[in-house]
């Protein structure tokens, strides 16, 4: 029994060590195609700065939610909410109940100002400070366009908040 329990451990050793070696040959010269791999350190310098404004990003974005969050999205009154970024702009289309009134809450936070256009009109510009700017919709279209452009070097994070006004 013990001269067959060598011979499989012999066995599944010289196993282990070809396939060890299999993956430590050299495939040789890579295609012509395949772009060079960059060093550590260009790479690595390369990703600070875009850690860091993806940090800056997600920091405004926040800042945004935290100024808009004034109502629960369980309230009765809340309609609907969200957030881009500002380079990328808005253009959304608000279902909302024909002749009602509604608030517009505008927040941007970053660097600028960006235009907001709402059922065709341009309104208020909202400064990129984080304070939100209110608008009132005394009697609302069943579908309420928004389109926020940034002015130019506009950047940042920009929301909006719809609330059904009581009354």
């Amino acid at each position: 029994m013990t001269g067959i329990r060598a011979h499989l451990l012999r066995g599944a050793a010289l196993g282990l060590l070809s396939i060890g070696a299999v993956g430590c040959t050299d495939q040789g010269p890579a295609p012509a195609s395949t772009p060079p791999t960059p060093p550590a350190s260009t790479t690595a310098s390369a990703s600070a700065p875009t850690s860091r404004s993806t940090a800056a990003a997600a920091a405004q974005e926040k800042r945004v939610k935290d100024a808009l969050d004034t109502v629960s999205p369980d309230a009765p009154e809340f309609v609907e909410s969200g957030t881009e970024r500002v380079e990328d702009g808005v253009r959304h289309l608000s279902p909302l109940t024909k002749g009602a009134a509604y608030q517009l809450a505008l927040v941007c936070a970053g660097e600028g100002a960006v235009v907001p256009v709402v059922d065709g009109e341009e309104i208020r510009t909202v400064p990129c400070d984080g304070v939100p700017v209110l608008h009132r919709i005394a009697s609302a279209p069943a579908e309420l366009p928004l389109v926020l452009t940034g002015r130019a070097g506009a950047s940042g994070a920009v929301g909006w908040r719809i609330v059904a006004l009581r009354g």
